[in-house]
């Protein structure tokens, strides 16, 4: 793994302006995905911002009965909602289904969809990844 930064952001604001400042930089949440794409050398930041414990960790009804979901919330906290297993059980059933239960303690939902792609061939850095 090469060599880099860490940076513990406060707020949104400053993980956001420590973003804006390093084009090199990516935001490391749970790091299930991130530091193993590290690791294979794919990914190469010079620095990670920490934004685990930033506010973004809470299931909220919003006014149109559906639910706005945090995305510093793991899979697990987020599949055992009370809210989401009763309003969208198709969603809590998939999300317990992805991964062991270690990984979706540590996996968050913004992770999730931020992270590359898992093809065999993705981790050959020398073969081009169409997707």
């Amino acid at each position: 793994m090469r060599p880099f930064t860490y940076t513990g952001a406060k707020s949104t604001a400053a993980a956001l302006q420590a973003a804006n400042a390093n084009p090199y930089s990516h935001y490391l949440g749970g790091g299930t995905n991130l530091l193993d794409l590290m690791k294979e050398d794919v990914e190469q930041p010079n620095e990670l911002i920490e934004v685990t414990d930033l506010e973004h960790k809470q299931v909220v009804r919003n006014e149109k009965g559906g639910l706005t979901i945090g995305g510093m919330l793991s899979n697990s906290e987020t599949a055992n909602h009370r809210d989401v297993r009763t309003q969208y059980p198709l969603l809590s059933m998939a999300m317990l289904s992805a991964a062991t239960a270690q990984i979706r303690n540590m996996a968050t939902n913004g992770g999730n969809l931020l992270q590359r792609t898992r093809c065999p061939y993705f981790f050959e850095v020398s073969m081009p990844c169409n997707k």
